[in-house]
């Protein structure tokens, strides 16, 4: 919860920063380095977790449910809703 916060509040000061403010570069780094620890703890400790946990019609389901809200997911920083969940992320 505390990774996707942060990743948050970092992709909505991007999104009002330019490449050439000061602190654009530091920012970028620090997301990318938040997102690859996350994704890197999914991958080894939560993905397995929940293979074992769900059966594989449960799974097939999750995935199905998945590209469906993929349709309808922000893809960009300007995405009203991405800067809906930014916000929210910022004032929680």
């Amino acid at each position: 919860y505390e990774e996707h916060h942060v990743a948050d509040v970092l992709c909505l000061e991007l999104s009002r920063m330019s490449p050439e403010d000061d602190h654009f570069d530091a920012k970028t780094t620090v997301l990318i380095e938040n997102v690859e620890h996350h994704v890197e703890e999914e991958e080894q400790d939560w993905f397995p977790k929940v293979r074992e946990g769900l059966s594989r019609k449960q799974l097939q389901d999750l995935g199905a449910r998945m590209i469906e809200l993929k349709k309808t997911a922000p893809t960009s920083p300007a995405d009203p809703l991405a800067q809906k969940s930014a916000r929210d992320a910022v004032t929680a």
